[in-house]
């Protein structure tokens, strides 16, 4: 109400038979305009990419880079074939996605990608327990 007294104060073609009125709709404009700033403030707080990102623990940044070089060292040994489903899969493709492609079951891409994550962490047949079930 101050900020509508003020504004109706510094107004210079009131007419004051209008007063009222003025008031009136100068309150419903101010409402409305302190909505929308909230409602923008709500938005941009609560937007992900305007949020500020979390910090990450240098030494955690180190070995992701290091051990991403590592698999990447790995991964370029690998067949053609194996290469291939590896980045398929890294584009986001989905084992019933590569298999379409493929031509192949869903089941046969499943055991290929496992078989190549045994063998780009070095993993020996026998080396694998089986969960009880």
């Amino acid at each position: 109400m101050h900020e509508a007294f003020v504004r109706g104060a510094e107004f210079r073609d009131l007419d004051l038979g209008r007063l009222r009125q003025f008031l009136s709709k100068l309150v419903v404009h101010l409402c409305v305009d302190e909505a929308r700033r909230q409602s923008v403030e709500r938005r941009v707080t609560q937007h992900r990419g305007l949020l500020p990102g979390a910090l990450v623990d240098p030494a955690e940044l180190a070995c992701d880079r290091a051990e991403a070089r590592w698999l990447a060292s790995r991964i370029a040994t690998l067949p053609n074939g194996d290469r291939q489903l590896v980045l398929m899969l890294t584009e986001g493709l989905s084992n019933r996605d590569i298999a379409a492609q493929l031509r192949t079951t869903t089941q046969c891409t499943h055991s290929s990608l496992y078989r190549i994550r045994l063998r780009v962490l070095g993993v020996r047949r026998g080396q694998i327990r089986r969960r009880a079930r």
